[in-house]
């Protein structure tokens, strides 16, 4: 029994281990209504809240981290409002630091005939990194149950219709987003995002110090000068792609700044780590990449 539990513990413990890296490893979803065509179902309707929940479900059974817009904006920016545009979508999702943005529009559709119209949903979208502003992909649905609604009939009628058709509509799009976002979450090593990094005050000498520890950062994919950073002698902008996170990025930042001897602030907000020099080098030490 002794000997069972000696071998049971220390397996339980790595499972529980490997559970906490998967967590921290899904990116920040917020599902999202483009609604600024007057084709399109408002965000403020029942119809498109609807929708919008049986996504959210079929993404949250999936394990997914579904953010609430208005539980984390109510606060911060106006509740209510309707027929947003593309930008103010963003800026709110970088605004509340997310990492995946969901936008997508509600097609109320109708063929009719003398007596009646058969009433269906589109629904349309797109997936895009918040961080990078790379699309991650489009989507588009549109199931094949459709609603008769017979005449006279008004575009609430339609509306109502549409409504009956959103659970299904909505569950069919989450299992193309969840694939989708599957595939964005599930590389090699983790995430990878991109990390916006600021270097100030670092010669060009003291910069090679630091890209040569960047490169062997864990979850450490690629860097690049970013192409539109004000990159001077002493002042340096990075890209830098990686499945870290952000904690222990920087730790690393603090411990590669403790090995090269370099006083330094370092700052971080979403995923832009700034940091800035406030002495020079006291001394050279030959890294030890072993502890990395």
């Amino acid at each position: 029994m002794f000997k069972a539990a000696r071998i049971f513990f220390p397996v339980l413990l790595v499972m529980i281990m490997c559970t906490s890296v998967m967590a921290t490893d899904l990116p920040r979803v917020m599902i999202v209504g483009e609604d600024i065509d007057r084709d399109t179902i408002p965000r403020d309707s029942r119809v498109f809240k609807r929708v919008l929940n049986a996504i959210s479900n079929t993404l949250l059974n999936e394990g997914f981290d579904v953010k609430d817009e208005a539980a984390l904006s109510h606060e911060t920016h106006v509740q209510g409002r309707s027929r947003r545009s593309d930008a103010e979508l963003v800026q709110i999702a970088k605004d509340l630091g997310i990492d995946v943005l969901v936008i997508f529009s509600v097609y109320p559709n109708g063929k009719t005939n003398a007596n009646s119209v058969r009433v269906t949903a589109r629904v349309e979208g797109r997936l895009l990194d918040v961080h990078s502003g790379s699309r991650l992909g489009n989507f588009e649905d549109e199931p094949q149950d459709y609603q008769l609604v017979k005449a006279p009939y008004s575009r609430n009628d339609i509306l109502e219709a549409v409504g009956k058709l959103s659970k299904v509509v909505g569950r069919e799009v989450g299992t193309v987003l969840s694939k989708r976002l599957s595939g964005y979450v599930d590389q090699p090593g983790g995430q990878v995002l991109e990390w916006e990094m600021v270097f100030d005050n670092f010669d060009p000498d003291q910069m090679m110090q630091i890209e040569d520890y960047l490169t062997i950062f864990s979850g450490y994919d690629d860097h690049r000068p970013k192409p539109n950073g004000m990159n001077t002698s002493n002042h340096h902008e990075f890209l830098y792609r990686s499945s870290i996170d952000s904690a222990k990025l920087q730790r690393n930042i603090y411990k590669m700044l403790k090995k090269l001897n370099m006083d330094a602030t370092v700052s971080m907000s979403q995923n832009k780590v700034k940091v800035v020099r406030t002495n020079g080098v006291k001394q050279r030490h030959k890294k030890d990449t072993s502890e990395w």
